[in-house]
């Protein structure tokens, strides 16, 4: 095909695009799906221009796999499609010409190993900003300020708001955080949809300037980090809250954004909040000290213990209950323990034990704590 024919041929897919976006409610909702560039694994391994990025994003199936290989390397290597490979049409560049070849995704063939998707945490996220001094760091920070700080990065090199949407999209698609991000997925307007069709054009090129603001954002300089002082009430609290069934508010009756890291005194409050909450299904990390607990849940049946008369009493309640029912109770452990581990049973409840004395140690800081935050109200 020649230059004119492929570029009649990318309004098609343009418009494609739009239409996808309209259906989804104004998101290119495949964005979702590639953690990671996509890119060729074959012989001279590349990664996909944003032509081809935008040829994917407008596909009616769905890949989560960011590798693709031609048929030449399917027979090369002698592997098997599966009986319902399907192929997409993706540009191959060869001087003035340009020819739209089969590719598969590595999940349309039997032989390649299944891709092991590389999850980042939400702190690791947050400080790649921070590092490079484009978010500041408080008591409270979310997934949702570090969107809006790399959507004013953007405006620094572009003032098109479809350029900045792609930039935002491509961030936050690619930042590989665990979480449901088509709730931070940007949203397009009827008005940037309806530019792209009168000019399909104009997203491609948007799709160039926004690769190029992310490349120069991997390039920003690594800042020298600052000393935070250790003499704070609660200096030594972390909270990362990952989401609740319903809304949970400040006390200025804000709503606390899901995927945040709240810390100090700010996440002391948070804890407090929750006791006038609505009973509902709540996600969070708890950090104190040297105490890590990692995900768990606060469902409705806690709500109850919420009620005690000090967040010390709950945490002691909620984050100790398994390892005390299994101490109590050691037939518990099976519940908790795949029978596949072969790992033996004492050295287990000499490990549990250990952490339950580990977690009351730290709540007996926690409790001397809380107290002195309570007098200084």
């Amino acid at each position: 095909m020649t230059r004119a024919e492929i570029f009649e041929n990318r309004r098609e897919v343009g418009k494609k695009n739009c239409e996808q976006i309209r259906k989804n409610d104004g998101q290119m909702i495949n964005a979702k799906n590639f953690l990671e560039r996509p890119y060729y694994d074959g012989e001279k391994k590349y990664k996909f221009s944003t032509a081809n990025y935008l040829r994917l994003m407008s596909s009616e199936n769905i890949y989560y796999d960011p590798r693709w290989y031609k048929i030449s390397d399917v027979e090369k290597n002698n592997w098997k499609l599966k009986a319902d490979a399907k192929f997409e049409f993706l540009e191959e560049w060869q001087s003035e010409e340009c020819l739209l070849a089969e590719f598969y995704n590595a999940s349309q063939i039997e032989e390649v190993e299944k891709y092991s998707t590389e999850n980042k945490n939400l702190e690791e996220v947050l400080e790649f900003l921070q590092n490079r001094g484009l978010l500041n760091f408080d008591e409270v920070i979310s997934f949702r300020d570090a969107i809006n700080a790399v959507k004013k990065y953007a405006e620094n090199f572009v003032e098109d708001e479809l350029t900045k949407i792609l930039t935002v999209q491509m961030w936050t698609a690619e930042s590989k955080l665990k979480t449901k991000i088509k709730k931070f997925l940007p949203t397009f307007s009827e008005g940037i949809l309806t530019e792209i069709e009168k000019n399909p054009d104009r997203i491609f090129e948007s799709a160039n300037k926004a690769q190029a603001i992310l490349k120069s954002l991997r390039r920003e300089k690594i800042l020298p980090t600052e000393k935070i002082s250790g003499e704070e009430i609660f200096h030594d609290l972390k909270i990362i809250f990952h989401g609740s069934e319903c809304e949970v508010k400040n006390e200025d009756g804000f709503n606390y954004q899901p995927e945040s890291i709240l810390k100090g005194v700010a996440a002391y409050k948070f804890l407090s909040m929750l006791k006038m909450s609505e009973k509902q299904k709540i996600w969070l990390e708890f950090f104190y000290h040297d105490y890590a607990h990692g995900k768990f849940l606060i469902s409705e049946n806690d709500f109850g213990l919420l009620q005690e008369e000090t967040l010390t009493d709950f945490l002691k309640s909620r984050l100790d209950k398994n390892r005390q029912e299994i101490l109590k109770n050691p037939l518990a452990l099976k519940k908790y323990i795949s029978p596949k581990i072969m790992v033996r049973t004492e050295d287990i409840f000499n490990q549990i034990n250990l952490e339950s004395e580990n977690f009351q140690s730290a709540m007996k800081n926690f409790e001397q704590e809380e107290i002195r935050y309570l007098q200084s109200c």
